[in-house]
């Protein structure tokens, strides 16, 4: 989440991070060992790109139509 890095992961955290199955209830940040509250900052803003890059039901019809 670091403003310079450019690079997308989204696949990535998708498919082999599992951040698909993430439910957003902040559970993680409950039992961490380490106390690290992220879920806010980080995770769910991940979540959300995720979701917007290969759950959009628009961009689903778009790519469709180009043939992505």
């Amino acid at each position: 989440m670091h403003p310079l890095d450019t690079h997308s992961r989204t696949e990535l955290l998708r498919a082999r991070a599992g951040l698909g199955f993430c439910n957003i209830t902040k559970c993680c940040t409950e039992v961490c060992p380490e106390h690290i509250k992220i879920t806010d900052n980080a995770i769910i803003p991940l979540k959300e790109r995720v979701v917007d890059a290969h759950y959009d039901p628009v961009l689903w019809v778009v790519r469709k139509l180009r043939g992505r």
